[in-house]
């Protein structure tokens, strides 16, 4: 919130919002805003408008390459940690900076796979160990793998759609999952690419799996709660004056 340096004020997009974490963040954080996260899962949809009751804000299902919003209508559009799962990240960051004002921020972050990611890794490590297919391998090999993974990366996919005064920041950031079912979750939503490859297994295989994964955080928390940190590259630009953007 504090790297996206955001106005004290305005109308904020929430691009994937999840579980609502960075909608409640921008209504936390920001004097007097208000908020629309959009999400392709109806299933999370339906959970943030069961838990957020606040007029401020609003949850719509919606895809990030191709927003249901006209040009210019946001003070700042942002997106948390879901840029290495988009299928075509310059697409979506071209389709931020068009719905985004003139002199709005554009930001995002997206998890920093060179150093490890662990809530992803200890997945991974257990699909190889119960699943051991030369196929699961290569998938867990490559879900570490994306295409803009660093700094450099990330500033030219900003300044190629548009954006300037871009910056980036390397953060740490604390996961904090009240039990073993918070954490499993999302790998059961099917919106992801690690999330789709736990949905293809049968249901044997996924039982084995969810087991594994059960007994591999056993040791930290059991079935309470579970913290695990990571790092994160969050990148910022700003929608130049002028600024006209329109759908490709």
């Amino acid at each position: 919130m504090n790297f996206a340096d955001l106005r004290k004020r305005g109308r904020f997009l929430d691009v994937g919002s999840g579980t609502g974490v960075l909608a409640a963040a921008l209504l936390a954080g920001v004097e007097d805003a208000t908020v629309i996260g959009i999400e392709p899962s109806e299933s999370y949809v339906t959970f943030c408008r069961a838990r957020v009751h606040d007029q401020r804000v609003s949850f719509e299902r919606g895809d990030a390459l191709d927003m249901p919003f006209a040009g210019g209508q946001f003070d700042g559009t942002l997106s948390l940690l879901i840029l290495q799962e988009l299928r075509d990240a310059p697409e979506a960051v071209k389709e931020m900076r068009r719905v985004t004002k003139a002199g709005g921020i554009v930001a995002a972050s997206q998890w920093n796979f060179a150093d490890g990611m662990p809530m992803l890794a200890l997945f991974w490590d257990a699909v190889i160990e119960t699943i051991g297919t030369n196929d699961a391998r290569k998938e867990a090999a490559n879900c570490m793998v994306v295409e803009y993974p660093d700094e450099k990366a990330l500033r030219r996919l900003w300044k190629e759609a548009g954006l300037v005064e871009v910056e980036t920041q390397l953060q740490e950031i604390e996961m904090a999952f009240e039990s073993f079912d918070d954490y499993w979750t999302p790998f059961s939503s099917g919106v992801t690419k690690t999330a789709s490859y736990a949905q293809k297994l049968s249901e044997d295989e996924g039982h084995a799996l969810e087991d594994r994964v059960r007994q591999k955080t056993t040791g930290q928390a059991g079935d309470g709660r579970l913290t695990l940190t990571a790092q994160a590259w969050a990148v910022r630009g700003i929608v130049p004056a002028g600024s006209t953007a329109t759908r490709a």
